[in-house]
């Protein structure tokens, strides 16, 4: 019985992100107070003072993930789960194959399960950081955000589920 790989969110991986926003947010809080200052419309400033400040919610909210230190995902022999999607175990019997599709610095786990996938994936509030469903029986893992990669993950896919087809 091989011990579960168990997968935490990587801080390098929230914080530059979040660092994007951070700038943005510091831009139109510049024109904000440039604004201010030559007189302008109290209109136009408002607007852009709140693109200010939804940069910067974004920002925190981005970067908040890199103090989480709770397991997000788990492999093991048993299956797979994901507690940014639903935190529901999606057993090996239901995973046809799986394929890591990566590119712009971005990496996602593709699973193609032999059935739709459970209703607490599909209706997460987490989906856009975890699982997404993808047609009717395909999910997708977001793992750049993480502290494995995902050619790791593929090889404990293989470990835990030598009969899923991985794909290249």
């Amino acid at each position: 019985m091989a011990a579960p790989l168990e997968i935490r969110n990587s801080a390098s991986g929230k914080i530059f992100p979040a660092l994007g926003s951070f700038l943005m947010a510091a831009i139109f809080g510049f024109y904000v107070l440039k604004g201010l200052s030559m007189g302008a419309p109290g209109g136009g400033v408002f607007m852009v003072a709140l693109l200010a400040l939804g940069f910067a919610g974004l920002g925190l909210f981005i970067a908040r993930g890199a103090f989480d230190t709770r397991v997000q995902v788990t492999l093991d022999e048993n299956g797979f789960r994901d507690r940014r999607a639903g935190d529901v175990l999606v057993p090996w019997q239901k995973v046809r194959s799986v394929w890591l599709a990566s590119g712009r610095g971005a990496a996602m786990l593709n699973f193609e399960l032999t059935e739709v996938p459970p209703d607490e994936i599909r209706y997460a509030p987490a989906n856009a950081f975890g699982l997404l469903p993808f047609g009717k029986t395909t999910v997708h893992m977001e793992v750049s955000s993480l502290d494995v990669s995902g050619e790791e993950m593929v090889d404990a896919v293989k470990k835990f589920a030598p009969r899923v087809e991985v794909r290249r």
